[in-house]
């Protein structure tokens, strides 16, 4: 779970707002309803962390303090 500062621009012709963050260099997306913009950051952070990986650049600090204090997700198969 990240806690970034996010921007939105509504474009009043559409109704759909632009959404950007000062806290995240790279971040744009786009969507009309809270839900819509929720997913869609969350799948723009996705793919920037992957690319910033791939790449081999350091994610923005915000970024890294929440990687770093997140706990680790473990999935368990048992069997009874």
């Amino acid at each position: 779970m990240y806690k970034i500062r996010l921007t939105l621009e509504l474009n009043e012709e559409s109704g759909v707002y632009t959404v950007t963050s000062p806290d995240v260099p790279g971040l744009v997306t786009e969507g009309a309803t809270p839900e819509e913009i929720t997913h869609n950051v969350q799948e723009a952070l996705q793919g920037l962390l992957e690319a910033w990986q791939e790449l081999g650049i350091e994610p923005p600090e915000t970024l890294r303090i929440a990687q770093a204090t997140s706990p680790d997700t473990v999935e368990v198969l048992v069997a009874a």
